[in-house]
């Protein structure tokens, strides 16, 4: 499966602030001309947007008064924004801030800092998952404090426990005999360290299925550098000899296994019984309960085996020669030598270094502990107001959505209900799922997770590394209602095409984006784009592709699908004659049009909701009492993306 097809579509950080404020002041400039008389004396007077409005009150809350210094503060009058939109708004922006980045980048860095206060606070807490974030982050901070000697001796201590438990290796075991090897054996040992990469097979996932695939094992240039790894470290072990003629089979065995090269299909999948007929030689069952949550397996087992989808891969089932037929036709000892090597090489691939001064710990911890990193934040420095406002808010714009498919004058019929069909059953989750507001709800899954300050950093990251395999295993037996990911603590939202679902996360619905004190009109300015644009992500080229149920499925007219295809390349056409305003190099529109796309959809969408809104009942932004309702949208919508010069061309993001 390609990433393509595995990945969530979002705003991508450095490309969405060119490509947002070109749409921004693109409509803006439109309004400009429609509400302008003055242009020409020969050119009638259009109305404008808005009549005169007059608000119920102002604003005073803190809140609003942030949103209005940054209103105030991060603009450039002196700057007409007919001509350059950006620094008319964001011109100052740079003298009000020490953070590099936009505010949705800002916001992650203050959310972040939020955790590391309650991570370092001495109190202690009868949470165990905030018992678990307390204790790794000290495991991490005591380990950057550590001298390399130490570190590595006590990695070292760790790394050959974990190896005991995978299994002995035949050259470097000399009491090794084939009788007392069993391959699933080995293999289900490294699955109960909630490894996924399983060697003869993988089990990859996405946030609507489950499958078993070919893992890419080694490289040649790979398994040289194994080689010489082990001469280097163990020639007081080795029969040199022995080791010699055990590699020879080691790299036949890779060979082999290399010589199935192909696609998967994603249109062709097959059962994991299927898999089990033609694989005798290999215990699923066994190897994968050991994923599991000890306490549920057999409850996990029963939903995932039903979910499993096996590509029918010719690795797997060629009739004359596949992967069966490779193990039954090499020696115990070649299978324990290559894939004892295997396993250890991954686990020191993917555990080499130590954490230095430049790690930060509570990264670290909300990378390893999203869930419950988001629920500290949620519980200690979240309006949950917001939830009810912000939900509210992504049905008038889905509403706003409908009613543009609705009006399109080049969509036929056809397109159109299918489409609308897949807004209105499009799936959403604003901040995060009830059942997580629950006391103890969360607790209830870290039973499982061993974590003590005495152990290494090693030990605690692979403890870890297997908790969350089993946290991923729960959510697709549906025991779990959210996927343990560390996106969830971002400043951001998400539109995931395989489930055809709206993700908007907490931070997003906090201060300075959205509160519930603001006025309806400020909401819809401030992240309305944002929710449009990830809406907007069904639609876009990739997006468009499937249907209400996150299936593949052309639902397009032949006629409207190439019309599609022409407007996308006049947008890919318009972006490419750009050029990046930091550095001058001419952009490349064929590799954002994704992102283009949903831009264009997010701003029309988020334009059409704000003109909807009842401005005499809502309080104006102190300061900008008397700013047009159609200006103030640009400018509270432009100022999202206010950051500081990039250090790197868009060109290389």
């Amino acid at each position: 499966m390609s990433e393509k097809d595995k990945e969530t579509k979002s705003h991508h950080p450095m490309r969405s602030l060119t490509i947002i404020l070109i749409w921004i002041f693109a409509l803006y400039v439109a309004v400009t001309i429609i509400r302008s008389s003055e242009t020409t004396k020969t050119m009638p007077s259009r109305p404008s947007e808005f009549q005169s409005v007059k608000h119920n009150g102002v604003c005073k809350s803190p809140e609003c008064i942030l949103l209005a210094h940054q209103l105030h503060n991060w603009r450039d009058v002196s700057v007409d924004p007919c001509q350059n939109f950006y620094k008319a708004v964001c011109g100052k922006y740079n003298e009000d801030t020490l953070v590099d980045g936009h505010r949705m980048m800002k916001k992650t860095k203050i959310v972040e800092q939020l955790l590391k206060e309650f991570l370092e606070q001495p109190s202690t807490s009868a949470s165990k998952s905030e018992k678990a974030m307390k204790t790794f982050y000290k495991i991490c901070q005591r380990a950057k404090t550590m001298n390399e000697t130490e570190y590595y001796q006590q990695r070292e201590v760790t790394s050959t426990e974990i190896s005991k438990r995978i299994g002995s290796i035949p050259f470097l075991d000399k009491n090794w005999t084939e009788a007392n090897f069993d391959l699933n054996d080995m293999i289900s040992n490294y699955s109960s360290l909630g490894r996924l990469n399983l060697g003869l097979f993988m089990i990859p996932s996405n946030y609507r299925d489950v499958f078993i695939g070919r893992d890419l094992l080694f490289s040649k240039e790979e398994l040289t550098e194994v080689k010489q790894m082990y001469l280097n470290d163990n020639k007081t072990l080795l029969d040199v000899a022995t080791f010699e003629e055990d590699f020879k089979n080691m790299e036949m065995l890779n060979d082999e296994l290399e010589k199935f090269e192909e696609q998967w299909d994603l249109s062709s999948f097959t059962k994991l019984s299927d898999l089990q007929a033609h694989l005798p030689s290999l215990d699923f069952e066994r190897i994968l309960k050991n994923l599991f949550n000890s306490k549920h397996k057999d409850e996990v087992w029963e939903t995932i085996r039903k979910r499993l989808l096996v590509p029918k891969l010719s690795f797997f089932f060629n009739e004359t020669y596949n992967l069966e037929t490779i193990l039954q036709t090499t020696s115990k000892r070649v299978l324990a030598n290559y894939f004892g090597a295997y396993f250890r090489f991954l686990m020191e691939e993917d555990n080499r270094d130590k954490p230095d001064g430049n790690v930060d710990c509570e990264k670290k911890v909300i990378e390893k502990l999203p869930l419950a990193s988001l629920r500290v934040f949620a519980r200690n420095h979240f309006d949950k107001e917001n939830l009810r406002l912000a939900s509210d808010m992504v049905e008038d714009i889905r509403q706003s959505f409908v009613e543009i498919i609705q009006e399109s004058t080049w969509l036929s019929q056809p397109t159109k209900i299918a489409a609308i069909r897949k807004i209105e059953h499009m799936q959403k989750l604003v901040g995060y799922p009830n059942d997580l507001e629950v006391p103890g709800a969360l607790d209830s899954y870290f039973d499982t997770l061993n974590l003590s300050e005495g152990m290494s950093y090693l030990a605690a990251e692979v403890e870890l590394d297997r908790f969350h395999t089993e946290q991923v295993m729960n959510f697709h037996a549906s025991l779990l209602s959210i996927k343990p990911d560390e996106m969830y603590v971002e400043t951001n939202a998400y539109y995931m095409p395989e489930l055809n679902k709206l993700t908007i996360n907490v931070a997003l619905l906090d201060e300075p984006f959205f509160d519930s004190t603001y006025p309806k009109y400020a909401k819809v300015a401030s992240i309305g784009e944002v929710i449009g644009h990830e809406i907007g992500h069904g639609f876009d080229p990739y997006g468009r592709l499937m249907d209400e149920n996150g299936g593949y499925k052309d639902w397009w007219t032949p006629e409207d699908s190439a019309e599609y295809d022409r407007r996308a390349q006049c947008l890919i056409d318009q972006y490419t004659g750009y050029d990046d305003p930091d550095f001058g190099r001419n952009l490349n529109g064929s590799i954002t049009i994704g992102e283009m796309a949903a831009d264009l959809l997010g701003i029309n969408v988020s334009w059409k909701t704000y003109k909807k809104v009842d401005f005499s009942s809502e309080p104006s932004i102190f300061g900008f009492e008397d700013e047009k309702p159609d200006k103030l949208f640009f400018h509270m919508t432009a100022l999202t993306w206010c950051r500081a010069r990039d250090s790197t061309p868009l060109a290389t993001k």
